[in-house]
Parts: C-alpha cells; sequence; structure tokens
C-alpha cells in the first residue's frame, strides 16, 4: 500500500474550502410521508413489505423519492428521470454533466425539520469522485455540507449517510427549506449518479461519538495509546493484517488479547494481498472470509465483524461481499457519520494526525450535530525527529485526546456502533461530574496601541477566552480574531463605536492567533481565560443589564433557559449563547429598539455574549 499517497488523498478531500455550493432555488414541497417505509410499502420497489430492497431503506421517514411530485431542478449540468432506475416509488433521479459538477436542487417551502434527524440516500455512480449534500437551513447563508468520497474503483449503488464537514453561518436544523446534492467527477468532467430514496432517521444518540482506529497494531498503540484510553475510561479499534500479526513493528497475539479484554474491537484489515478491487470476485472473497475466519479462532469474534477497506479502495464487488460478511465497514470518505447508519458497510473515515487541517473542525461539528467521526491513527512517536508524514507524535495524539475530552465526545468502538451501545450514562455530561473544574485555566495577554493594527502571534488554550477593551476614539472599534492554526467560536471579538471600554466572551480551540484591530484612537485589549469552576456558577433566576459591549455569566441550570430580552439602542442588537462544550447559538439578531422573549438549550454552564448600542437588559430564568 503506497501510504503516503494514500496519506495526501485523506488530506486534499478533508482540507476542501468551504465556499458555498448552494443557488437560487424555487420553494417546492419536501415530499415527505412520514410513513418510515419508502413509498407507502418498503420493499425497495413500492410493492410492500417488511424491508427494503438494498440499496433503499425502510429506516425512519422518506424526504424524496424523486417521483413526479418532487420538483427538483437542474443546478449545474441537466437533470432526468429514470424509471428503470428506481429503487423506491416510480422513478430514480440521474444528475448528469458534460464537466465537472454536476448538481440539484430541491426548495422545501414548510421546511423539513433535520435536528435530531440523520440524512441518507441511495447513489448510483456512474462517474463519480464524490457526492455532496448540502442543507440550507432559515436561509442561505446558513447552510452545513456534507462531503463523501467515493472510491476510485466504485461504478454501481451504494448508500451514503451524510455527516456535516462544513459549516457556515449558524445553520437551524429544524427549518431547513432547501437541498442540494452535488456530484464531482473527474476533472473535465464528465459527471453522472443517479439517486433515490432520499430519507430522515432519527439520530442514535444525544452526543457526538469519536472511534479510533490503530492501524496495523504497532507496538506503540499498545505500550502508548492503550493505557491513554484506559485512563478516560475508553477503548479503540485495532484493524489488523492477520497476515502480519507478530512481524517486526507489530502486535503479537497476546497483546491483542489483552486489548481486546479491555474492550477493544481487533477488526479485520487484510492489506497484504494487494487492492482487492484489482482481483477476482472470487479471490476477493477468499481473502475476506480467510481473514474472519482467522480472528475468531484467535477468539477477537466481535472485532472480526468489523472491515476495514485496504488502500480505502473497493469496488461493487468487494463492497457486496463485505455485506454479506461483516456488520460495517470503514474506508477514507471525508466526513464525519450520522449515528444511525443505514449503509454501515462503507462508513467514512477521516486521516487522524491532520489536527489543523480538518480533524477538529469534524470533532467540533460531530460534538455540535450529535455525529460519529472515525480516525485513522498510526504509529505514534515521541520524538519530533522521528517524526514524519506516515506517523502521530505523542503531543498530537495527547492534544486530539484532551480535544475530544474538552468537546464531551466519547470514543466508541465499531461493536458499539452496530450493536447499538454508542449511548452511555454520561451522554448529557460536559466534563464537570467529578468536582474538577469545568473549564481549566488557559492563557492571557494584553496588547495595546493607536489606530489600526495587527499583534503578533500569541496561543490560546482550548478554553473560554474573556476579552476586556478599552477605546479612546470617536469612530468604530473592531478586534478580529484570526486563527493561525484553531479556531474561535466567534471571530468578531469586538464591535463597537466611539470611545469607552466593555468586554466580550467567546471560545477557542487550542492554538495560535492573533488580533486584526481596526481603530482611530488608542486602545488597549487583554485576554484571559480563567479556570471555571463550579463553585464559579450564578444560579437562576437573575437580572442583568448594562450599556454597549459585554457578557454575562457563567450561570447554573438544569433545564433549558428562558430570557426576556430589551434593548434600547439604535443600532445592531446581538446576543449569543455559549456553553461549556464551546458551542455558539445566535440568540438575538435585531436593529433598533427591542422587547421579547427567547429560549436557549444549556449545558452545565452557559455565558451570554452582548453586542450592543444602548441600554439592555436580560432576564434569566
Amino acid at each position: 500500500m503506497d501510504t503516503d499517497s494514500s496519506r495526501r488523498r485523506l488530506l486534499a478531500a478533508v482540507g476542501v474550502g468551504s465556499a458555498s455550493l448552494a443557488g437560487c432555488l424555487d420553494f417546492l414541497s419536501d415530499g415527505g410521508d412520514g410513513d418510515g417505509d419508502g413509498n407507502g410499502g418498503g420493499d425497495g420497489n413500492g410493492s410492500g413489505g417488511d424491508s427494503a430492497a438494498w440499496p433503499a431503506s425502510n429506516s425512519g421517514e422518506l424526504i424524496s423519492d424523486f417521483g413526479e411530485d418532487d420538483d427538483w431542478i437542474p443546478r449545474h449540468g441537466e437533470i432526468e428521470p429514470a424509471p428503470d432506475e428506481a429503487v423506491t416509488g416510480d422513478q430514480a433521479l440521474v444528475i448528469q454533466s458534460d464537466k465537472a459538477t454536476a448538481s440539484t436542487g430541491l426548495a422545501i417551502p414548510e421546511g423539513v425539520n433535520l435536528e435530531d434527524w440523520d440524512a441518507s440516500m441511495a447513489v448510483k455512480v456512474d462517474s463519480a469522485n464524490d457526492i455532496r449534500l448540502e442543507v440550507l437551513a432559515s436561509g442561505r447563508e446558513n447552510h452545513l455540507t456534507s462531503i463523501r468520497q467515493i472510491p476510485e474503483a466504485y461504478e454501481g449503488w451504494l448508500r451514503v449517510d451524510f455527516g456535516y464537514i462544513m459549516k457556515n453561518g449558524e445553520p437551524d436544523l429544524s427549518n431547513v427549506t432547501q437541498l442540494n446534492i452535488v456530484a464531482k467527477g473527474p476533472e473535465g468532467g464528465p459527471t453522472r449518479v443517479v439517486v433515490d430514496d432520499l430519507r430522515r432517521t432519527e439520530a442514535a444518540v444525544d452526543s457526538g461519538k469519536a472511534i479510533l482506529a490503530f492501524y496495523d497494531g504497532h507496538p506503540s498503540h499498545f505500550d502508548i495509546a492503550a493505557d491513554m484510553l484506559e485512563e478516560r475510561g475508553w477503548a479503540g479499534a485495532v484493524p489488523v493484517d492477520p497476515a502480519r500479526i507478530g512481524e517486526s513493528g507489530r502486535m503479537n497475539v497476546n497483546q491483542l488479547q489483552q486489548l481486546s479484554e479491555r474492550g477493544w474491537d481487533v477488526c479485520s484489515y487484510p492489506e497484504s494481498g494487494g487492492p482487492l478491487p484489482d482481483q477476482s470476485a472470487e479471490r476477493q472473497r477468499e481473502r475476506i472470509e480467510q481473514s474472519i475466519s482467522v480472528l475468531e479462532s484467535y477468539e477477537f469474534s466481535d472485532g472480526a465483524r468489523h472491515f476495514f477497506v485496504p488502500d480505502d479502495n473497493m469496488d461493487a464487488t468487494t463492497h457486496e461481499i463485505v455485506r454479506e460478511n461483516h456488520e460495517s465497514g470503514f474506508l477514507f470518505g471525508a466526513s464525519p457519520n450520522s449515528t444511525s447508519p443505514t449503509g454501515p458497510h462503507m462508513t467514512s473515515l477521516i486521516w487522524g494526525p491532520d489536527l489543523h487541517g480538518g480533524v477538529r473542525r469534524a470533532i467540533n461539528l460531530s460534538d455540535q450535530y450529535n455525529q460519529l467521526t472515525v480516525l485513522r491513527i498510526p504509529a505514534i512517536v515521541e520524538d519530533e525527529a522521528d517524526s514524519n508524514a506516515n506517523n502521530m507524535l505523542l503531543e498530537n495524539f495527547e492534544h486530539l485526546l484532551n480535544h475530544l475530552e474538552h468537546r464531551g465526545v466519547d470514543v466508541v468502538t465499531p461493536s458499539d456502533m452496530v450493536d447499538g451501545t454508542m449511548a452511555t450514562d454520561s451522554e448529557s455530561e460536559s466534563g464537570a461530574d467529578d468536582g474538577g473544574p469545568i473549564l481549566e485555566a488557559g492563557n492571557s495577554h494584553t496588547f495595546s496601541g493607536s489606530g489600526n493594527a495587527q499583534t503578533e502571534e500569541f496561543e490560546l488554550a482550548g478554553s473560554g477566552v474573556e476579552c476586556y477593551f478599552s477605546h479612546e476614539g470617536s469612530g468604530d472599534f473592531t478586534v478580529e480574531g484570526t486563527a493561525i492554526e484553531g479556531d474561535l467560536a466567534h471571530e468578531l471579538v469586538v464591535d463597537t463605536t466611539g470611545s469607552g471600554s466593555g468586554k466580550s466572551f467567546t471560545f477557542a480551540d487550542e492554538g495560535t492567533y492573533r488580533l486584526e484591530v481596526e481603530a482611530d484612537g488608542e486602545w488597549s485589549i487583554e485576554l484571559d481565560q480563567p479556570e471555571v469552576t463550579s463553585s464559579d456558577l450564578t444560579s437562576l433566576p437573575v437580572e442583568q443589564s448594562g450599556t454597549g459591549s459585554s457578557f454575562v455569566g457563567p450561570f447554573e441550570s438544569e433545564d433549558d433557559i428562558s430570557l426576556v430580552v430589551t434593548h434600547e439602542g439604535n443600532g445592531t442588537f446581538l446576543v449569543d449563547g455559549f456553553d461549556s462544550s464551546g458551542s455558539r447559538e445566535q440568540v438575538v439578531n435585531k436593529t433598533g429598539q427591542f422587547e421579547g422573549s427567547r429560549s436557549y438549550a444549556v449545558g452545565d454552564a452557559t455565558w451570554f455574549n452582548v453586542e450592543a448600542t444602548g441600554d439592555w437588559e436580560l432576564v434569566i430564568e
């Protein structure tokens, strides 16, 4: 296997930009029937029955069967009905172009709820490198995008479970008003896919999950990673080639059995026989079934249910054999996954060492939208001198575990995924159950200057950030945070006018940042990341008031918060809510005087950041 080539492919796809794929579409019906059977029947062909014929599904509820009543319109290229290809209802839909992009869109004027629901779809690949679903929610500027890489050798039907890898604005998934399906083909085209049976299925959990797949079973996985996971009460997966167990640089049977006894899955990864799509169906079946037999002989029956695809490449024949012999399959796919998969034999994974190129973003979105992120972990090295493109520095691995822990994302196993045991007793906890800090103390920085300026680079921990500022000018004063490495929950740290002082609040990932300041007078900025414990939380109800920019909190509440909000100014009035996981939700976005009620879903600690041009008051219960 060309590991370096595979790694480059992983990085290229997960690092895709966040430009919008959306266009202007008319608003039409959602076509959902709510009966959960695909077309009032359920055999995949509209003829009734208890189960749908693959790649159709009976799970959840139908959003669209791409019939005549569902007014999909072309965006790039052309679309046409395909009655002979239907897996649900009377027809499927061809999306095609002689160029590298083909797309279609459906507007939903009454909206469809995808909050706590997972989307999936049957796709027939004729010529495509990836398939994308863009979900527009409460305005086209607010959308989420899923990107699923198609294996290089694949042609034919598959089922795609969509997980989000890009976010723009603040989408409200309870009110999805438009769906775009985009196929990306080879450079220069052509692009052609057939789609059918677009569904929503209730999410299996109410918190983000992750699977850590320690490929090849390197000694460092046993000597280093196993104890670090054990300290956190986590277990991993070890995809191994049975023919290489015990070789130099690989765990032996005894070590794998010890991990199995700790709850790890020892999974099938028969890589040494070459790419599977290059071989006959008989040879592929022989390799796959032989790998299962060897793992079962070592008493790894649980792990043997799961297949990790050699070279991240399979064709339709491989897929069929994997579906016949395994309960799940994993290969590179560029996005997180749904937690209620309808096509578990093509579960997407991401290159784990790429922390700043997409991994932390995937984890954050998994936390926010209750998704499953699967990460490929190579050999772990302690010395930077030994680091290369095909291993992972220990400090980066530790950073990964800390980030998962900070975001409240539970690490689970492939068996948890297929057995329905991903949910845990700590499902709704955010890290404050042991009496320890809710937020760890981080760094403090002070800056000052006059007029427009750019600060030097500085480090922030993964935690909350309090900003205290003053400005002696008469014009606009804005401070924008730029991430060199990392991510801010809200990049605009200060946005006010005139002289005076104020404060603001946001969350940062661990990383390197700088500030861009626009001002017409002298200014000072102090950033602080204090420790927050349960003793720092203010009980509700409370009344808070102020003038201009400020923040209030942290507050303690076991139930959702209700707010009565008043603003007496003439300009912009914004209220953003944050919980201790770093999740941000816009509560108010108005201009001028305002009075109204709002609700907010809380974590174990809550802050509200206020940007205002006049007096304001929050009554929080």
